[in-house]
């Protein structure tokens, strides 16, 4: 099966092109990126469910791209171009028709179809890619074309830049989040306290070059650091150690995966009012979140006591990272009568309150919808209000494209705390790959060199 624009040969190339001065003379003799191998990490994550279609789900924010493709990508300029799409959306009438090339699997040996396409946009539309599908109308299976899904009165280029977002990755009828299955370079497997990615050898784009990714599910910040500068793991998160830095350490920062941001819902009365969060956010002294690993804490400017009834604050109790936020914010927003108690709960749980306009408070992360300032000002709309992101979607302001995440909530009633970036330290045999043409980092493309462990 011939491959379109194969990702994995691509940066993976390019990263061997970056490297070959540091490897061995036989393995640059051979031309070609170095295949197999793992890498080990700990993470202050969840690791029991992954679901690329949500929009506040921390696994996806690090590993949705290694298990799952959106059927187009874009360039440097925005431009798409077709990845597991046979072409660019072509003219039927007045429709746009996407076709998927043929012979695709899944990981787990599904074969893909034109209904998959149909199935995955109409998931994702209900989830968190709502805004970037504001435009797309529900498409229906093509008469004559098994493959081929049919958009109806459908701009083609428009509806190829919608399908790019990686909020609306091409995913098998039936996806199960607990057991997450795509078309990407590794299959995964998922449990309470670990996630294994391991080469997936029908990958639509090429399979990974390591063997295997190993996820172990920490329960603070601190636990990555420890194991890796005691030189059990591969990858320290947001640092290259605990106490002192590991010796041959490589610092990277794959630039940002998600933001950490606080909501408030209509029990919050006046300070649930648009606005209000980010003000609140904007007035947290950065000293008394500095041990947190996060990144573009501004100087604080303005009062952060919360003026709303006592409140719990809500966090994904599965999420190490958003909990020691929460318990570290909590204490800065209360005052006498208006106390704020930082209060884990189950995922499903914090959903459920939030959509019942239940949670007065909580803090979740959201993941970026595509590159750019519109596509952060999307993101976070989606994260407070489903209609308040159509909205926005159908009739975008202009926004400087230095525009900042935290500058765009001004009608939002949610603020940006901070974000949370793919950084730390890594051992100088891994060949971290950073995203074509994007933030964050391709697992697929990343590599071993030979000759260490």
């Amino acid at each position: 099966m011939s491959l379109s624009l194969p990702r994995r040969a691509l940066l993976g190339g390019a990263a061997a092109l970056l490297a070959a001065a540091a490897l061995p003379a036989p393995a640059r003799a051979l031309g070609r990126t170095p295949l197999g191998g793992r890498l080990s990490m700990h993470l202050p994550w969840p690791t029991s469910s992954l679901d690329p279609h949500e929009l506040n789900d921390p696994a996806a924010a690090l590993f949705a791209s290694a298990i799952a493709d959106s059927l187009y990508g874009t360039d440097a300029a925005g431009n798409p171009y077709p990845t597991l799409a046979a072409a660019l959306p072509s003219r039927e009438g007045d429709a746009a028709v996407v076709r998927l090339r043929e012979g695709m699997r899944t990981a787990r040996l599904l074969r893909l179809d034109g209904r998959d396409i149909l199935s995955s946009v109409e998931r994702a539309r209900a989830r968190g890619g709502a805004a970037v599908l504001a435009d797309v109308p529900s498409p229906a299976r093509h008469p004559k074309d098994p493959l081929a899904a049919v958009f109806p009165r459908a701009d083609p280029a428009r509806l190829a830049r919608a399908l790019a977002s990686p909020l609306v990755a091409l995913l098998p009828r039936g996806f199960d989040p607990a057991a997450p299955d795509g078309t990407g370079a590794f299959r995964a497997e998922l449990g309470p306290r670990r996630l294994t990615l391991t080469r997936n050898d029908v990958a639509a784009r090429g399979p990974a070059f390591l063997d295997a990714v190993e996820v172990v599910r920490s329960d603070d910040l601190t636990t990555s650091l420890r194991a890796f500068e005691a030189e059990r793991d591969d990858l320290g998160w947001l640092g290259a150690g605990l106490h002192t830095n590991r010796r041959e350490a490589i610092r990277f920062d794959l630039g940002v995966a998600g933001w950490i941001v606080l909501t408030t819902g209509p029990d919050a009365g006046p300070f649930g009012q648009p606005g209000v969060a980010q003000r609140l956010v904007d007035a947290l002294p950065p000293e008394r979140l500095a041990h947190l690993g996060l990144f573009a804490l501004p100087k604080a400017h303005g009062d952060p006591a919360w003026g709303g009834p006592p409140a719990e604050l809500l966090v994904d109790e599965s999420a190490a990272h958003l909990v020691e936020v929460a318990e570290a914010v909590a204490p800065i927003l209360s005052r006498p009568g208006h106390e704020v108690t930082a209060t884990p709960v189950a995922r499903a749980e914090l959903g459920r309150r939030r959509a019942r306009g239940k949670a007065t408070l909580a803090i979740e992360l959201v993941r970026p919808l595509g590159p750019g300032p519109l596509h952060a000002l999307l993101a976070l709309a989606t994260a407070d209000s489903r209609g308040r992101a159509l909205d926005l979607a159908r009739h975008p302001p202009r926004l400087a494209q230095s525009a900042a995440p935290r500058s765009l909530t001004a009608t939002l009633r949610l603020g940006v705390i901070a974000e949370v970036r793919i950084a730390g330290g890594v051992m100088p045999d891994v060949a971290l790959a950073r995203a074509l043409n994007g933030e964050g980092w391709d697992l697929g493309a990343t590599f071993r060199r030979p000759g260490r462990r």
